[in-house]
Parts: C-alpha cells; sequence; structure tokens
C-alpha cells in the first residue's frame, strides 16, 4: 500500500511554506516509514522536525504535537490536519488546529466532522493556508 501512496501538497507549496515558518510532520505511523516517505516525495529537507508513533501517545493526545514544538523550539503554532484526532490533538495542546479536507474525501461530512472536532478553520485546499498565514 506504501508503494502506491502519492505526496497530495506540491513540493512547490511546502518549500513556500517552510520559508515562512519551521514545518514539522506529527504522524501516527512508525518512524522509518515515515522519514521512508519523505525522502521517496522529496520533501523530508522542508521538515525541521518529525514526530512518529515512537516517540509519544499517539493523536488525540496532545503529546506528539507538544514535542513537535519543542523540537521546532517555538510556544505557538498552527497544526494542519485532516482527521478529527488530529484537530484534538492540535487544541489540546493549544495551538490553533485548522482542518483539512483531503482529496477524494467528501467535503461537507468531512468538514463537518473536523469543524465538531474544534477546527478553527476547515480548508478544502492546502494552498489556501498561504493566505492566513501573517
Amino acid at each position: 500500500m506504501r508503494e502506491r501512496e502519492r505526496l497530495i501538497v506540491p513540493r512547490a507549496l511546502l518549500e513556500r511554506l517552510s520559508k515562512r515558518l519551521p514545518l514539522a510532520a506529527v504522524t501516527g505511523r512508525p518512524r522509518d516509514e515515515a522519514r521512508w516517505f519523505l525522502e521517496r516525495a522529496g520533501i523530508a529537507d522542508l521538515f525541521r522536525a518529525v514526530v512518529s508513533m515512537e516517540d509519544a501517545a499517539r493523536k488525540p493526545d496532545p503529546a506528539p504535537v507538544h514535542l513537535a514544538l519543542t523540537r521546532l523550539g517555538v510556544l505557538r503554532a498552527w497544526m494542519v490536519g485532516n482527521t478529527p484526532d488530529d484537530v484534538r490533538a492540535a487544541a489540546g495542546a493549544s495551538v490553533v488546529p485548522l482542518g483539512i479536507v483531503a482529496p477524494g474525501d467528501d467535503l461537507s461530512a468531512t468538514a463537518a466532522a473536523l469543524a465538531d472536532a474544534g477546527a478553527a478553520r476547515v480548508l478544502d485546499q492546502l494552498a489556501d493556508l498561504e493566505e492566513l498565514l501573517p
């Protein structure tokens, strides 16, 4: 299954975001698999921190988000996630939770689930994030 997985965010967008703010990936995947994907997709260099399942409790626990903040050396952040657990983890860590509807997901159902979980805003494409950033 991982062989068929593809990057859904253009590298150019991640490059622009990483020039404005430090990026971290917080995932429930094993560390080796997360790094494998980031390297295979050609975006590993854009993330200053990667928090994986070996590093902290699973989302919706805020611990992995707290660890990402520590590794980035920041106190405030925005977290973009596509599941209610992502949103809950961000809120629990006192960072701004932004929901994103992944391509192929039902827009209205997913947006409603993310909003119900506490997303400050739900985006239907990550490119919209650039307009929100300071």
